[in-house]
């Protein structure tokens, strides 16, 4: 794994005022505006806000790794997977893991989540899912690491720091007709 560390350019435009990570433009994880957002999705009843964040969050990341390993000439699928542990970090989200990874299938362990924390900080234990945009980040990065397209992952967190648990746990799976066969 020799091309596997994370290398982030940022560079500040003083006129747009806009961040840039490696060339693409970038908003840095703010865990309170997260979680606001988050208990909105929850809250709203006009549409799948959950599942329209979990989507933003995947059609962001996708576009992101992908650049990225296209860039820095990044093909092996473990190396694909610690560059996208490294990226989580970096970007403020936390503390991601992959706990095993397949075409089909993987799961992943939060053991910190910057979400979750901003969460019982503001609202306390809650009985339901939360991680929506850390969902639509397993989803694009097992889909980037795979050679996939967006939305042939599906993700569930499985517990939750926020409910209670040690660390928080996102299974993904493939929801295409090639899953599994």
């Amino acid at each position: 794994m020799a091309n596997d560390t994370l290398r982030l350019r940022h560079a500040f435009d003083k006129e747009r005022c806009r961040h840039e990570i490696n060339g693409l433009t970038a908003v840095l994880h703010c865990h309170h505006f997260a979680s606001l957002t988050t208990q909105l999705a929850n809250d709203c009843q006009l549409l799948d806000a959950k599942k329209l964040l979990m989507q933003c969050a995947e059609d962001t990341f996708h576009l992101v790794l992908t650049d990225y390993y296209q860039q820095n000439a990044i093909t092996g699928i473990e190396e694909r997977l610690h560059v996208g542990e490294q990226y989580f970090a970096e970007v403020g989200l936390g503390k991601l893991k992959v706990s095993y990874a397949g075409p089909y299938s993987g799961e992943v362990v939060l053991e910190h989540s910057h979400l979750d924390e901003g969460w019982i900080k503001k609202w306390g234990r809650t009985d339901k899912p939360i991680n929506y945009v850390g969902c639509g980040f397993v989803c694009a990065l097992f889909a980037a690491a795979y050679n996939r397209n967006r939305r042939e992952y599906t993700a569930l967190e499985l517990q939750s720091i926020a409910r209670g648990a040690d660390v928080s746990v996102i299974r993904v799976m493939d929801v295409t007709d090639s899953g599994g066969k």
